[in-house]
């Protein structure tokens, strides 16, 4: 009968057999499987070589292991589901600061502004008809008029691209929603804001229970009406969340939505920081997964680390491998 080695405790003297370009030297065993690797680590072997430095929360939950060896709850980093929501949400939010926020000041300098008109550019004035008070009220008007003008152009211009962004931010949100559903076996080809709640069904809470909800639900009360400019979208943000809308404004069916929504930079912010708090609220919920934990507990982080020691080992230099 072929004895079994997984579980087998190697002394200092079997670790130095291995050469020093071999995981196995530094306590880390892995194989490849079809759904990435699959890791133990001589956590004892591995500070002494690496010299890796792990926090008390890490040693806590490496503790709780009943074997000599440590196994990675997970493969990847993106076997995470929190992971693969909080690296898509900051992608958007590395976006808005590095790109999108400037493309809206760009669009609004880009509107050139009305130069004033003086009582001496009337030409009635210069003509004789109208007296000197005349012409100074005709200015003035124009003036006003113009820079009314101005400031609509200029207000619409960042309103929609602010609900563009809205929607922009909505949908991939939705989109990463689909592919964590999908992975996870919980929908189909449809998708419904339903089929993410049914996924806490028999949990210790609902989602709409979950702290931060409100910025979610926030989210897609304002994506919905910015899509459709209905009625009955405007009514459900009004009475939901009615500090997004202007105080004295009137909505009429069909009317475009952006132009009464009070858009700031204060607002995307708070809600993609929102969102990226349910999320991970969520995953704990549902997928029993905590964040913290989520960005280490996985082979290829403990791999990474001792590929990094082996390559200051043999290539301390750091040249390019094509030399």
């Amino acid at each position: 009968m072929k004895k079994d080695r997984s579980n087998q405790k190697l002394t200092k003297a079997d670790f130095e057999k291995f050469a020093d370009y071999d995981t196995r030297f530094y306590g880390l065993f892995y194989t490849k499987t079809d759904n990435g690797i699959k890791v133990k680590i001589d956590i004892k072997r591995m500070k002494s070589t690496v010299g890796c430095t792990l926090s008390d929360k890490q040693i806590q939950i490496i503790n709780q292991r009943r074997t000599h060896y440590f196994y990675p709850k997970k493969s990847e980093y993106e076997d995470y589901c929190c992971n693969m929501f909080a690296d898509r949400i900051r992608d958007i939010q590395n976006y808005w600061e590095e790109h999108y926020k400037k493309l809206i000041t760009y669009a609004k300098e880009r509107i050139k502004k009305p130069k004033k008109i003086m009582p001496g550019n009337q030409m009635l004035l210069m003509q004789g008809i109208v007296e000197y008070d005349e012409a100074v009220m005709m200015s003035n008007w124009e003036n006003y008029k113009n820079q009314y003008e101005y400031a609509e152009k200029c207000f619409a211009v960042v309103a929609s691209l602010y609900a563009s962004f809205i929607h922009q931010t909505a949908s991939q949100i939705e989109a990463v929603t689909v592919l964590v559903l999908s992975k996870q076996n919980a929908m189909r080809d449809r998708f419904d804001r339903n089929t993410l709640y049914a996924t806490a069904v028999g949990g210790d809470k609902k989602v709409d229970e979950l702290p931060s909800f409100k910025y979610y639900d926030e989210l897609y009360c304002l994506w919905n009406f910015i899509k459709h400019n209905s009625i009955s979208t405007y009514e459900k943000l009004c009475s939901t969340y009615p500090e997004l809308i202007y105080e004295d404004a009137e909505y009429k069916q069909g009317f475009p939505a952006f132009h009464i929504v009070k858009f700031s930079d204060e607002l995307i912010l708070e809600l993609l920081c929102g969102c990226d708090s349910f999320f991970k609220e969520y995953c704990e919920l549902v997928y029993k997964e905590n964040y913290d934990e989520a960005q280490w507990n996985y082979g290829r982080y403990f791999l990474n680390m001792v590929k990094e020691q082996i390559e200051l080992i043999t290539n301390p230099i750091g040249l390019p491998w094509y030399i």
